[in-house]
Order: structure tokens, then sequence, then C-alpha cells
């Protein structure tokens, strides 16, 4: 009878300590994949429109100046590689920057 009730203490101890393990394999788990989707979200292009709503307009300005403008072939290349690079360089720079402003008085 003791040797009943000890193997099953231990038993059990076995089966508490693999629900353990298996928790925190599920949590980091759902740590990775929470990870990946938050990534795959902020390089979704409407997050980066949201995030720079100026900056998404002017390109959206200058494709429409691209593809509308047939006899300057040259400037509007140049227009929108402007801002293309302005757009990726505010993206890699993580935002647009906030320069303070002061007023004189």
């Amino acid at each position: 009878m003791e040797d009943t009730i000890d193997r099953i203490k231990d038993e059990l101890e076995e089966a508490r300590h693999t629900l353990h393990e298996t928790v925190a394999e599920v949590n980091r788990k759902v740590e990775t994949v929470t990870q990946k989707v938050e990534t795959v979200a902020q390089l979704q292009p409407a997050h980066l429109v949201e995030r720079n709503p100026l900056l998404s307009a002017c390109i959206a300005g200058a494709l429409g100046f691209a593809a509308g403008n047939r006899d300057k072939g040259p400037l509007s290349v140049l227009i929108l590689g402007g801002l293309l690079g302005a757009m990726l360089s505010e993206a890699w720079n993580d935002g647009p920057r906030n320069h303070p402003t002061t007023l004189s008085a």
C-alpha cells in the first residue's frame, strides 16, 4: 500500500513537472508568433500611411504627376525619387522627427 502511494505521488509530481514545461513552451511559442504578427503589421502599407500621412499624400501626388505629365519625364522621375527617398528615410528612422519649435517673444 505504501509503495502504491509513493508511486502515485511520484507520477503526480512528474505529471506536474511535464505540465509546467508544456505551458512554458506554449508561452514561448505564443510570444514568438505575437512578435511576428506585430512586425508584419508594421510593414503594411496602411500602417506606413497612418504614420506618415503628409509624406504619403506627397508621394501620391508625385505618382499622379509622373503618370499624367508625359512632356517632362526626367522632372517627374526626380520628384518621385526624392519623395520616395524621403519616405524611406522617415521609415528607416522610425517615423517623423519631432523638431522642437520655439516662439520668439
